[in-house]
């Protein structure tokens, strides 16, 4: 592979084509039954809690996800090892793309019949918990399920009230993915620390798109309610202070006003060039189209970005202090409380997670492996992007601040309202201050009302 003037090996991406998914919660869960039951119902599965499968008789396990392709036939590889160590377990899969997700799984839980493992992120964990539709999973831990080589701060990420019920999958953390290809020519391509604050990177984004005369520095990311809580963090404030916001009308303003100012500069794309975007789907993704040189992502998603552009890639961190950064889990496995077979499924998850063999098969398109040992196992067959990725995950998550606790019941209802108050602002519709004074109002209501 060629290294662009000046830079070293280990910026450099490889170029590709395919999809990757987007961070926020396609459809709000608010309207989810009750369909969880008390504690004799959520044990159910035939053994004790803390065994596993210990039965010799034939066992079929649904098992439920969102993702691509490359995904589907990586999470099959794990499926297809474990049947070949437990013969008397099959599998049936459920996989789409995210869109919808969350749909279908409601309505079956409210039947009464969800997959056995269900893939959910941690924007869902609280919802799914407090309605008892997934098995605390604590009865297991240290003896089916393993945790001691996964970072405590990530097994911490899939409690609810000091019980655990998912495991992470993977784990990634905040990146900026910027088109060296466009800025390596113009000598514009920005450190591998970022910038080091906001205004820093407003004045960056401004210049690469007076010096491209054709492409925006960045794409606005005010409607993504994760790039809003790194930009809180770093302010000492957090995204939900218990089941209510943790921030108020002012601070929505600023940050509003922030992406304002950037459009108005053209550093920031338009409403019209970063709505199509905000949903996540790879297709109108702006650096993949190639109408921004930078975008706000996660750094696994690097490879599979990558690979919907001809153009070279590189990641450096988000603007300002990286206490605002933080470890998390890409995706969590969990098990259907109402399962005829929980032991069985936990047994699953723990070897997605600690078997190194299947740690292979998955390699990091979900993210990076949680266990270390597992990690480590599996690294020296990296290529070299995904050696990259793993350098800059762990170079940011060693100054990151800590994970923040799992987000409110309603967390899916609020990323919504975001995405509607920023481009109410974008598209003229709204002034800041309004529609900051409108989301707050309406999102204190919201998480009063789930939490209820």
């Amino acid at each position: 592979m060629t290294t662009p003037t000046g830079r070293s090996a280990a910026r450099l991406a490889v170029p590709g084509r395919r999809s990757f998914l987007a961070g926020a919660l396609g459809a709000s869960m608010l309207g989810l039954a009750a369909c969880g039951g008390d504690d004799e119902s959520a044990a159910a599965g035939g053994s004790a809690a803390g065994a596993g499968p210990e039965t010799t008789e034939p066992v079929v396990l649904t098992v439920a996800w969102w993702g691509g392709p490359a995904r589907a036939e990586n999470t099959q590889k794990v499926l297809d090892l474990y049947t070949a160590a437990h013969p008397n377990v099959t599998f049936k899969t459920q996989w789409q793309g995210y869109s919808g997700y969350y749909d279908k799984i409601n309505t079956s839980a409210a039947g009464r019949n969800a997959p056995d493992i269900i893939q959910i992120d941690n924007r869902a964990l609280r919802e799914y918990a407090n309605k008892s539709v997934i098995a605390d999973l604590t009865p297991w831990v240290g003896k089916t399920l393993k945790t001691d080589q996964i970072d405590a701060k990530l097994i911490d990420t899939g409690k609810v009230d000091d019980k655990l019920y998912a495991m992470p999958l993977a784990s990634n953390t905040q990146a900026v993915a910027v088109d060296a290809t466009v800025l390596q020519p113009l000598n514009l391509l920005p450190a591998e620390t970022g910038w080091a604050d906001w205004d820093e990177f407003a004045a960056w984004a401004t210049q690469v798109t007076t010096a491209t005369g054709g492409l925006w520095g960045t794409r606005d990311e005010s409607a993504n309610l994760n790039w809003l809580e790194y930009w809180l963090r770093q302010n000492d404030m957090a995204l939900y202070d218990g089941q209510a916001l943790g921030f108020g009308e002012a601070e929505l303003t600023e940050w509003f006003t922030m992406w304002g100012d950037l459009r108005d500069s053209k550093g920031a794309s338009p409403a019209e060039v970063s709505q199509p975007a905000n949903a996540g789907d790879i297709s109108k993704n702006t650096v993949a189209t190639q109408q921004t040189v930078a975008t706000f992502s996660y750094d696994n998603q690097l490879t599979e970005l990558a690979k919907a552009t001809d153009h070279q890639l590189q990641l450096v961190p988000l603007p300002g202090d990286l206490s605002g950064a933080y470890a998390r889990p890409s995706q969590f496995f969990t098990a259907y409380a109402r399962g005829k077979n929980i032991p069985t499924a936990v047994d699953v998850i723990n070897f997605f997670d600690n078997d190194p063999e299947a740690g292979a098969a998955l390699g990091t398109e979900r993210g990076l492996p949680p266990n270390s040992a597992v990690r480590e196992a599996i690294s020296p067959a990296f290529d070299e992007q995904l050696k990259y990725v793993v350098a800059f995950d762990e170079r940011v998550t060693a100054a990151a601040g800590d994970t923040p606790p799992v987000p409110a019941q309603g967390d899916s209802q609020i990323g919504q309202l975001l995405t509607s108050a920023a481009e109410n602002v974008a598209f003229g519709r709204a002034e800041a201050a309004a529609a900051a004074a409108e989301f707050v109002s309406q999102g204190n209501s919201a998480l009063k009302r789930a939490g209820s």
